[in-house]
């Protein structure tokens, strides 16, 4: 039971004192009030470090297969027996996110009091969403064919792809058949969907019977403050899941190993950085608000998106940061950002794609017309909402805009041995792409509180 946990090599006692040293460290920290991001980040530096020297250090790891009562064995890294902390924080996110986004859609909605309102503010968050999933389309396009990525890469063999749905079995899956079917499998998109449907029926029945509503309402805010307590409770893990989530990405991918794949890492960091700066700042600063401070007010989730690759996992910080740094109301806040975990996600769903694109037709000698460049922007933003709640969104997304361009699906496979290391830019990028939707649609709904947003100091601060 615990024979993956003994220790069996120096190394492994080596990495368990230094675990215990780091997890004493943050939690010292915490204590001494250090800010709750500075202790994040220095808990990445350390996953790093840890992860870079330990992460060569490998052992037997079992485990069981099927119905298999012997259990098989394989050579991993020894940093994987401290994964499962970060195991246990995504666990407990993905516990608390259905109920508290469930609870707050309905909570806020119910107190816009405007059906028309709460109509215009889903126009233009779909709007944003895929706008800006476009340009990113554009901008992994263009960067890759600056550097010329794929020429050189060996061509790999077969590779299975994911199933993709028909458009009309997408559509349909937005409607959940089973509410608790949704709430147990932590399906997002049909909650938000349910949320919303419960909130037009609530108000409609307030103009008529207020009364009969009112017990239901104080149930739902008495369970959304629970929902919010417990969210704060789990954030005070952050820290040492990232240490976790940081030493083992660092310790699967060795610098070594990556060959002509670093400079495909680097081309895509820098497109990210170019669609960060130019188009997400870029629309902060059109909207009249201060770009270097909303980096300031968003940076808890931005931290966090990188350290732990999960949009989904980000989602309570970023609805936390949206409303208590950057003064956007609640209203907003809660229906944008579950939204933007599932459409319209600029890199994973637009700049990724595109660089796939183009890696594999280079790889595979095919080359692409100027046609072909505007299929691939409408592809991308129509997948970007196809693939919705799908596992691997990006893999899906990849898969969907090299099957419609005519491309291998096998160039995947290319690039798929670097994809943490990649993952964890796109997760980042993705998340701040929902904030700034939240923060422009906020404004020009007049639903922010700017004396939040420009304010200096930070709020974000676990107890």
């Amino acid at each position: 039971m615990f024979k993956n946990y003994e220790i069996d090599s120096i190394g492994k006692g080596i990495l368990y004192i230094v675990t215990i040293l780091v997890i004493g460290l943050l939690y010292f920290l915490k204590k001494k009030h250090v800010k709750f991001s500075q202790r994040v980040l220095v808990g990445l530096g350390l996953g790093v470090l840890v992860g870079f020297l330990l992460g060569p250090i490998t052992t037997n790891f079992y485990f069981y297969e099927g119905t298999n009562t012997t259990p098989s064995v394989r050579v991993a890294s020894i940093i994987e027996v401290i994964r499962p902390i970060g195991q246990l924080y995504l666990r407990l996110i993905q516990m608390i996110v259905v109920p508290l986004v469930l609870t707050s859609i309905i909570k806020s909605f119910t107190s816009i009091n405007d059906l028309t309102k709460l109509k215009k503010i889903g126009t233009k968050t779909l709007f944003w969403l895929l706008l800006t999933t476009a340009i990113g389309t554009v901008i992994g396009f263009v960067f890759a064919t600056l550097f010329n990525l794929g020429n050189g890469f060996a061509v790999v063999g077969a590779y299975t792809p994911k199933a993709i749905k028909f458009v009309e079995n997408v559509i349909l899956d937005f409607f959940p058949n089973n509410l608790f079917g949704a709430l147990s499998g932590n399906v997002v998109i049909p909650v938000v969907v349910f949320g919303l449907i419960a909130s037009v029926a609530i108000l409609r029945e307030m103009k008529k019977h207020p009364e009969r509503v009112e017990p239901f309402l104080k149930f739902n805010e008495s369970v959304n403050r629970i929902m919010i307590q417990i969210t704060k409770m789990i954030m005070n893990l952050t820290p040492y899941a990232v240490f976790s989530f940081i030493a083992f990405a660092v310790a699967r991918n060795s610098i070594n190993g990556l060959g002509q794949l670093g400079i495909y890492i680097l081309v895509m960091y820098l497109a990210m950085l170019v669609h960060f700066i130019l188009v997400q700042l870029g629309l902060i600063k059109a909207f009249g608000l201060s770009p270097i401070q909303f980096i300031k007010n968003f940076a808890p989730a931005m931290t966090i998106a990188f350290t732990t690759q999960s949009s989904y996992g980000t989602l309570p910080v970023t609805t936390r940061v949206l409303k208590e740094n950057a003064g956007v109301s609640g209203g907003v806040a809660d229906f944008v950002a579950p939204i933007g975990a599932n459409v319209g996600m600029n890199a994973c769903g637009g700049i990724f794609p595109a660089m796939v694109a183009v890696i594999t037709a280079n790889a595979y000698g095919i080359e692409l017309s100027v046609i072909q460049m505007f299929l691939l922007v409408v592809t991308t933003t129509i997948a970007s909402i196809g693939i919705a709640g799908v596992p691997g969104i990006a893999t899906i997304a990849a898969t969907v805009t090299l099957s419609a361009m005519g491309l291998p699906i096998e160039g995947i496979a290319l690039i798929v041995a670097v994809d943490p290391l990649v993952d964890m830019g796109r997760t980042m990028v993705n998340v701040i792409g929902t904030g700034v939707v939240s923060v422009i649609v906020a404004k020009s709904e007049n639903e922010i509180d700017l004396d939040i947003y420009n304010a200096s100091n930070e709020k974000f601060v676990q107890s």
